[in-house]
């Protein structure tokens, strides 16, 4: 009954999405999820999908892993979102398609053309027209680094009448932990369907940044060899205004420190700028003839360089976690360095990830805002306490690899057993 008026809502409503989406400029793209092209296959495929930007980047190292696995067995990525879109044709290999909107005719002609092997989620993507007609397809529907926030588990939990068929449809189910396999088994998937396997992100990230390359970048921005270094990364706003009050009480209490800021997206520059009130260099300029000159405060500018600057870093910062509506980004990056790491309360993004660092005392979260020059000022003046925390996040991330293989397996063993 309520599937009879999910769709009915679904039919009534398509026309005038499509309508909206054609007459967009921004929003155009996403028309072709009405009627997604499907490539054609030497065989079965295995469909992987990914949301948008975090679950593309969560999935491009599991694809590499199938890949290497099952090397008979074509992959096939799809994208719900423009930005997902074109991060997973610029780092992809692979087929990259539109994943149909959840409308019974679209899905139903999409899986008629691809006629996958499987279906893998990554994450959370659950719509109940496309499990339902996986289902009625014998194609099992997986999902790996399953996790279910904070935020959204109360949700599906009172609209569970609604849901409770999609979740009991589920073939496996690999959870990021003991929590959030607790929470699928609470909405409706069979227990012997769900296995913890950890999250993938740690075993995603770089783990060393070669020496000599962290001297050439270290010369190139002008700091000495010899000088502790404070990173603010992936900075969102009301972040760089804290950085600079932090700054303003550690450069005279820390001998030749130096700041990198960098912010989350460059189209906030000239707001990230306003935050400072002394001379600042911008890491695009050095590329030319700009030289380093009395600044101690670098904006990193430029995309896809933030490892590389948290492996300068004496102490890191992440931001998006000091203040509400960003909730986190990716704590396991620098910890992964042995850089001693910082963050702040909110975190719902990367709980899984924030906890189990928090447990190892491989990280510091502080409480709010106003903590976070007290807490940077102890690490930067005691490097054996800083040395130690670094150590531990080291540990802690190397200790929990090993997920991406965990889901492979388990996707490999659900595929089997539907032969």
């Amino acid at each position: 009954m309520f599937h009879f008026f999910y769709n009915s809502a679904i039919r009534l409503l398509a026309p005038f999405l499509r309508v909206w989406l054609r007459g967009s400029r921004k929003h155009r793209v996403l028309s072709a999820r009405f009627a997604p092209e499907v490539p054609s296959f030497r065989a079965r495929p295995l469909w992987v999908h990914a949301c948008s930007v975090g679950e593309v980047n969560t999935a491009l190292p599991l694809l590499d892993v199938l890949a290497e696995r099952f090397p008979a067995m074509p992959l096939v990525l799809s994208v719900s979102t423009a930005a997902g879109h074109a991060l997973a044709r610029e780092r992809c290999a692979l087929p990259v398609v539109w994943c149909p909107f959840d409308h019974p005719r679209v899905v139903s002609r999409f899986l008629a053309g691809m006629q996958p092997r499987g279906l893998v989620l990554v994450e959370t993507e659950l719509w109940p027209n496309l499990v339902r007609e996986c289902v009625r397809r014998a194609v099992p529907v997986i999902v790996a680094n399953a996790r279910l926030s904070d935020k959204h588990f109360p949700r599906y939990r009172r609209l569970s009448f609604f849901w409770r068929e999609t979740f009991q449809s589920l073939g496996a189910v690999s959870a990021q932990s003991e929590v959030h396999a607790k929470r699928f088994q609470a909405l409706g998937v069979p227990e012997d369907r769900v296995r913890v396997t950890g999250s993938t992100k740690f075993d995603s990230v770089v783990n060393a940044v070669d020496p000599t390359e962290r001297k050439r970048l270290r010369r190139s921005c002008g700091i000495p060899p010899d000088v502790p270094v404070l990173v603010f990364g992936s900075t969102r706003p009301g972040d760089e205004a804290l950085a600079a009050s932090c700054w303003r009480t550690l450069r005279d209490a820390v001998p030749g420190l130096r700041l990198i800021v960098a912010p989350r997206h460059a189209a906030r520059m000239d707001e990230v700028l306003t935050c400072f009130d002394e001379p600042v260099i911008r890491r695009s300029t050095l590329a030319g003839a700009a030289r380093v000159g009395e600044e101690h405060i670098l904006i990193v500018d430029t995309v896809g360089e933030l490892v590389r600057f948290y492996s300068l870093a004496t102490v890191a910062v992440v931001g998006g976690s000091f203040y509400p509506g960003v909730e986190g980004h990716n704590p396991i990056e620098p910890c992964a360095l042995g850089v001693p790491t910082v963050f702040g309360p909110f975190m719902a993004n990367f709980l899984e990830p924030a906890r189990t660092l928090l447990a190892a005392s491989g990280a510091i979260q502080v409480e709010s805002p106003h903590a976070l020059c007290g807490v940077l000022r102890r690490l930067l003046l005691n490097a054996s306490e800083a040395r130690q925390l670094g150590t531990r996040a080291r540990k802690a991330v190397l200790d929990n690899r090993g997920a991406i293989h965990r889901n492979v397996d388990l996707i490999g063993t659900a595929l089997v057993e539907t032969m």
